[in-house]
């Protein structure tokens, strides 16, 4: 068998684990009954639950920040693109609130692989890349100049903070959603 589906059912099947029972309630017992695979497939693919929850992390992790990049292009006026991010945000929150919560959950406790894990690494690439969309608005005079770290508190952090209610809710108002994209435009404006 192809060691790509077997991965994938693991992966999946992680997830559906972790989000019945939390990482901490979950044994990789469970994982493999779910995914329907051996012992030796399971610990082929990932030797630790925190090996599991790290791929499984930044599997969704990607899948995220694809969605959320997605309008961040060089044509794109600043604004219509750090609003379009903050939008797209809500709108993969609400329509995948399983794999949100899987990232909130995943990420608070703390059960993920230390070190250069996969899911750094994932976020190492997108923030790279976010980092020089910025840099060609601000050269370019479309977006004021601020540390990285403060940009993301003012566009990202809202969102972040509202996640968990928008996950039980699977909605997010059209004035909260507008909201939110003026806020986090307004922050970085030049």
């Amino acid at each position: 068998m192809d060691p790509l589906p077997t991965k994938t059912r693991i992966l999946d099947a992680a997830a559906k684990v972790f989000l019945e029972h939390g990482f901490v309630g979950t044994s990789m017992d469970q994982v493999r009954r779910e995914a329907g695979v051996s012992n030796g497939s399971l610990y082929h693919h990932f030797a630790t639950k925190a090996q599991l929850a790290d791929a499984l992390y930044a599997q969704t992790l990607r899948e995220f920040h694809g969605a959320m990049l997605a309008p961040l292009t060089d044509t794109t006026s600043a604004e219509i693109a750090v609003k379009g991010m903050v939008g797209r945000y809500a709108e993969w929150v609400t329509q995948h609130p399983g794999s949100a919560r899987l990232l909130h959950e995943l990420k608070r406790a703390g059960g993920l692989a230390g070190g250069a894990g996969e899911w750094q690494l994932t976020n190492a690439e997108t923030f790279a890349q976010l980092r020089a969309w910025i840099a060609r608005k601000v050269e370019a005079g479309e977006m004021r100049a601020l540390p990285f770290p403060v940009w993301m508190a003012v566009v990202v952090a809202p969102a972040m903070a509202l996640t968990p209610h928008w996950v039980t809710q699977q909605q997010v108002s059209a004035k909260v959603r507008a909201a939110l994209e003026h806020a986090a435009w307004m922050a970085v404006a030049p």
